[in-house]
């Protein structure tokens, strides 16, 4: 079977699409056909850095990708008989890029409803779990006003929604060519230039998602946040307190994530698909253009 493999980090032009062994099914395992993959922003900063997120960087060379959408195709004996032949959304952080995977853990297996794409369900992999950690951390640090860097993103998106416009002090900063995608998507928010971003009095918070030390700079000289909290980098050289935050998996939060999809309760913003052989392209087109919605990779094409 195909797979997409990092073997060194020299960044996206050094995956290579490579032949591998299709997994055996194992009593407790589920052999899922791969079809919809999202393309991450954490996906190309290991490809270039082995400390470039919290967990331990794997041995190289590895199958790169988180999760993904697929179908089952064989149910090991100790499983749910049942989930053969049904679509679901997995958890593989052994590398997702890949025709078939083998599951073996249950709480990493998601059923889908048919009325859910396997665009939407993707996008799942990536985003709602984090946009919840900063929505939770943002509740637990009252502030009179909350700056949002890379609110054009699919998590800034996602956090908007969770928050939900009149959230006290919400300030949404987006670039001059996002403005008009980011009101497009949610007409009910504000949204700012970060050089238009009005001083308040009060506590302020500053939430990094962009991950651009040089916006963080500019808006800590103008604005004098009390506190940043950032999901993009694990550390700054600005003197205000800093936070890093990523999402520890919860399997009840993606149930829920999925019905409020589902019913429409949560809009998930999703841009354009490559096929497999195009997997370096996807990256090239996620890293370098402005956030639109969620990238995908499809293996039915």
């Amino acid at each position: 079977m195909l797979a997409i493999i990092q073997h060194n980090f020299t960044g996206i032009d050094g995956l290579t699409v490579s032949q591998r062994p299709r997994p055996h099914l194992i009593a407790e395992g589920v052999l899922i056909a791969m079809e919809t993959l999202p393309v991450v922003p954490s996906d190309w900063h290991k490809e270039t850095n082995p400390h470039a997120t919290a967990e331990q960087a794997a041995q190289l060379p590895r199958v790169i990708g988180i999760g993904g959408v697929g179908t089952v195709i064989a149910v090991g004996q100790h499983r749910d008989q049942q989930l053969l032949n049904q679509r679901v959304l997995v958890m593989h952080p052994q590398g997702s890029y890949q025709e078939v995977i083998c599951n073996t853990n249950p709480d990493w297996l998601f059923p889908l409803p048919d009325t859910l794409s396997n665009e939407a369900a993707a996008t799942l992999t990536a985003g709602p779990g984090t946009a919840l950690v900063l929505a939770n951390f943002i509740k637990q640090h009252p502030s009179d006003q909350i700056m949002m860097t890379g609110a054009n993103s699919v998590i800034g998106l996602i956090l908007c929604q969770l928050l939900g416009p009149a959230y006290p002090g919400l300030t949404p900063i987006v670039s001059p060519a996002s403005q008009a995608y980011f009101h497009h998507i949610l007409p009910d928010f504000p949204c700012y230039l970060a050089n238009h971003v009005k001083t308040t009095t009060g506590r302020r918070l500053l939430v990094d998602i962009a991950g651009s030390p040089r916006l963080l700079q500019q808006l800590s000289a103008t604005q004098h946040p009390a506190e940043i909290v950032s999901i993009a980098l694990q550390s700054t050289e600005l003197t205000v307190p800093f936070t890093f935050v990523h999402e520890d998996f919860d399997p009840l939060i993606y149930q829920h994530f999925i019905q409020d999809v589902t019913e429409q309760k949560l809009q998930l913003p999703i841009d354009r698909s490559f096929t497999f052989m195009d997997t370096q392209l996807a990256q090239h087109y996620a890293k370098d253009t402005h956030s639109r919605g969620r990238v995908l990779v499809d293996l039915r094409h």
